[in-house]
């Protein structure tokens, strides 16, 4: 069994204004220790409520991490008052986001301000566990960004542009067991059915702009496509490869003999011959379309 510490560490910088559990005040980081690495937990304004909800959400979101290894450097997790603020501090719109990752630091827009279902206000214990819900499940899709940018090694700025949406999207997502939040394998195929051009790998990164809750459908199944194939190895063999200062696609062939687009195209196959749908009595069909199999060596 592992071994959580939570340390407070005191202090901050003294602002002028009343004393309270919401407002100005001194700001005091909290920092966690894990088996998987630092946490500091900050205010930028002080809030006592969100912060001992995070003291215990953060250890509980880290175990999750452990599936993928180790954070090199600890990463803050700097709480912002709105969703204004946190837009103003990425310096770029954020329509139904709440948190925004990066190699050393997540920034959370405060829970306070996230939304419940109706009627839920008047249950105080009631709030108080779907917020922990709410936070501890955001905490493992945000921290493993921040894993995998560490992993992925040290680029100019932080490698969103370096890993593919579908990747990178989808390894968060399979994480924090998002399966119950996107469309199923079933849907993706329908869909595919009336959009024969597109493939769900290959187009994410354009896709997300028109359909979102298809491409993140698409990235979480195809990540997991790749996992349920080649192991949970396979894209810490591939991080490890870019960490050398290759592309993505190269660190993907190098480290599992294949190139991503074959992957796309067998995912692809995948979905639109219903190949999730148990069919014992079906005869073996050879996959149509030739090109080169994903399967690992």
């Amino acid at each position: 069994m592992s071994r959580w510490w939570v340390v407070l560490a005191g202090v901050g910088v003294l602002v002028m204004g009343s004393g309270g559990c919401v407002g100005p005040r001194a700001v005091p980081a909290g920092t966690i220790v894990t088996p998987v690495g630092t946490f500091v937990v900050d205010f930028e304004v002080w809030d006592e409520q969100m912060s001992g909800l995070l003291l215990e959400a953060v250890p509980e979101a880290a175990r999750a991490l452990e599936r993928w290894g180790h954070l090199e450097e600890p990463v803050r997790i700097t709480v912002v008052w709105n969703h204004a603020a946190l837009e103003e501090a990425v310096g770029r719109r954020l329509p139904g986001m709440s948190a925004w990752a990066r190699r050393t630091q997540v920034l959370l827009e405060n829970p306070r301000r996230w939304p419940l279902p109706p009627g839920l206000e008047q249950d105080p214990t009631l709030v108080a566990h779907v917020r922990r819900v709410q936070v501890t499940s955001l905490l493992r899709h945000e921290l493993t960004h921040s894993l995998m940018f560490q992993l992925a090694g040290v680029p100019p700025s932080d490698p969103e542009g370096r890993i593919p949406f579908w990747f990178r999207e989808g390894m968060a997502m399979v994480t924090a067991n998002e399966f119950s939040h996107w469309p199923p394998p079933l849907t993706l195929a329908q869909w595919l059915d009336f959009h024969p051009e597109v493939n769900l790998l290959r187009d994410a990164a354009a896709l997300v702009r028109t359909d979102g809750a298809i491409a993140y459908g698409g990235a979480l199944h195809g990540f997991n496509f790749l996992l349920r194939r080649c192991g949970d190895a396979a894209p810490l063999r591939v991080l490890a490869h870019m960490r050398t200062g290759q592309r993505f696609p190269d660190a993907f062939q190098a480290a599992l003999g294949v190139r991503p687009e074959a992957l796309a195209s067998d995912f692809d196959r995948f979905l639109r011959w219903r190949g999730f749908a148990p069919a014992p009595t079906a005869p073996a069909r050879a996959s149509p379309g030739g090109g080169a199999s994903s399967r690992c060596p």
